[in-house]
This record gives C-alpha cells, structure tokens and sequence, in this order.
C-alpha cells in the first residue's frame, strides 16, 4: 500500500514538474526549431521534424475552438467539430513550417512568465533577426501535464482571432462542411 502511495506521489510530482515552468517548455522547442530555421536549406525529413515540433507546441484542439464563434462551434456535432480540428491542425502545421522563415532570430529574450491560475500562463519572447526586433506573445494553458500554446500574437496581430475574423465572413455565405473543405485545400496547397 505504502508503495501505491509514493508511486501515486511521484507520478503527480513528476506531472506538476513537467507543467510547471511555460518558458523552459517554449526555449527547448526553439532551441531545435531555430537551428532548423537557419538551415539554408532543409531535407524533408528536417521540414517533418519542424511539423512534428509545431504538433508539440501548440493545443491545435483549443486554437481550431477559439477560431469560431462559441455559437458557430456549438452548432457543430462532435464528428464535424473533430474534422475541422484535423483540417485546421494541418492547414496551419503546414502552412506554419512553410513560413517560419520570418521568424528566424539571432538572438531571442524570454519575459517571465505571468500566471493565470497553474494551468494559464502569457509568455512575451523578444526576438531579433538583423537588428530588427519583434515581440511574440504565447498564450497557454496546460494540456496532459504540458504546456502548450493555443494562440500566438506576433507583433499584437493574434493568430486566433484572425482565424476567427476570416472563418466568420467565410461562413457567412457557405456551410460549416464548405469551410472544412476550404481548410483541407489550403492544408493541400500549402503540403506541396
């Protein structure tokens, strides 16, 4: 029984451990996603692993909700909300490794991070490419133990609330399935 116990107890250290620090979970992915960057070239498997390491950054669940209106979300069925979160996942993984380019940097500062709460968390990172700075903000919440990002302001244009402001007018005059198969073109386009 005492062994349940500390196991129990470990694991939960172990879980508070991995959430507990939102800058340390932003700096070890953009460690390898700006060596990745600087490359004047990458190999597919070089561009995979900038997919692979958006996939890990970001709660694409979250961003494809905050990406709608709560009532265009709530009109959905869970089957037509799950394909959109897949189409949006896609679309904006691809799209995203396509032009991270911009966001190469010399030399990046981290603020601390401002704490909602333990599991909501703001981190302001000041990035510098050829003397010209800007300022990303990551917006976070703590999914499965870990830090992950649910929106990203780059120099206060927030990538949620665009993705609202474009699906909105989208759906003003087309059906929920016909922004899906918008999204899963732009997925294709921009897979290519």
């Amino acid at each position: 029984m005492l062994k349940k116990i500390l196991i129990a107890v470990a694991c939960a250290s172990l879980m508070a451990f991995a959430a507990d620090d939102p800058v340390s979970a932003i700096k070890k992915k953009d460690v390898e996603l700006q060596t990745l960057l600087k490359k004047s070239s990458r190999s597919a498997k070089e561009t995979e692993r900038v997919k692979a390491l958006l996939n890990d950054s970001f709660d694409f669940e979250l961003l494809a909700k905050k990406s709608l209106s709560k009532g265009d979300w709530d009109k959905q069925d869970a089957a037509s909300q799950e394909k959109f979160v897949a189409e949006f996942q896609r679309m904006v993984r691809n799209s995203s490794a396509k032009r991270l380019e911009l966001y190469r940097a010399d030399s990046t500062i981290y603020e601390p991070a401002k704490m909602k709460g333990n599991d909501e968390a703001r981190v302001t990172a000041h990035l510098w490419n050829k003397g010209k700075e800007s300022v990303l903000e990551y917006k976070m919440s703590v999914v499965n133990g870990n830090w992950k990002a649910w929106d990203l302001v780059i120099d206060d244009l927030s990538t949620a609330r665009n993705y609202k402001e474009q699906f909105s007018q989208i759906l003003k005059n087309k059906s929920f399935g016909e922004l899906i198969d918008i999204i899963s073109k732009k997925a294709d386009e921009a897979e290519k």
